[in-house]
């Protein structure tokens, strides 16, 4: 077990932020499973709402472990603010989140000056298929009978659908938008936080918020 001394936990906000203090710029995901479970256990959180769960560890061979899988619950995980430039890495893996409601969001919160990336361990990061239709279902997206069985070939072959691209999507699809300065932004759960944002132009491919013809990633 490991306790990092540079990670603090905001619960007086929705989703609660559990912040790695400046100048970390690293993060296993077993240190953070082990750090929350140890401040959830102390007199001054004891009585707050559950904040993490974790899965994996089983044992697959003598020489392999599913990966470890941290579900943050109505909570994210932020690097504090810089004034340049950072790029922080979560490792060890796989970090997902479920908002107040119980539906995914992006585990990770907007800091200024900050790039977050973390590995995911391919063993915990292939999409459930029943998961996915219950999902598309709930935006009113129609599914086939074969779709679990495609997706399960799917994922069974590249190893790469993961919650985070699905959340992301979804959020894309179902979430808050706005036009801003000829551009189309979309935000994440929170509403606040800019997912991807677009150029939007007219048919002579001049900027534009009328008319508009086609939309260009930033």
């Amino acid at each position: 077990m490991s306790i990092r001394q540079d990670i603090t936990i905001n619960w007086a906000v929705s989703p609660r932020i559990i912040e790695v203090v400046a100048p970390s710029t690293e993060l296993t995901v077993q240190d953070l499973y082990d750090t929350i479970r140890n401040i959830s256990a102390s007199s001054s959180a004891i009585d707050e709402p559950e904040i993490i769960d974790g899965s994996g560890k089983e044992v697959l061979s003598a020489t392999e472990l599913v990966g470890l899988t941290v579900k943050l619950l109505n909570a994210k995980v932020k690097f504090e603010d810089r004034t340049e430039p950072t790029d922080c890495d979560i490792s060890g893996g796989n970090l997902v989140a479920l908002d107040e409601n119980g539906y995914p969001m992006n585990p990770i919160q907007y800091a200024p000056y900050v790039t977050v990336t973390y590995a995911k361990s391919s063993s915990a990061t292939l999409v459930q298929a029943a998961e996915v239709t219950t999902i598309l279902e709930r935006l009113g997206i129609p599914t086939s009978p074969t779709i679990a069985d495609d997706l399960d070939e799917i994922a069974g072959k590249t190893n790469t659908i993961s919650w985070a691209d699905i959340n992301k999507a979804l959020q894309i699809i179902s979430g808050r938008w706005k036009v801003v300065n000829n551009q189309m932004i979309f935000y994440d759960t929170d509403k606040e936080t800019p997912l991807i944002t677009f150029d939007l132009k007219n048919k002579q491919g001049q900027p534009a918020e009328k008319d508009v013809f086609e939309r260009t990633p930033v």
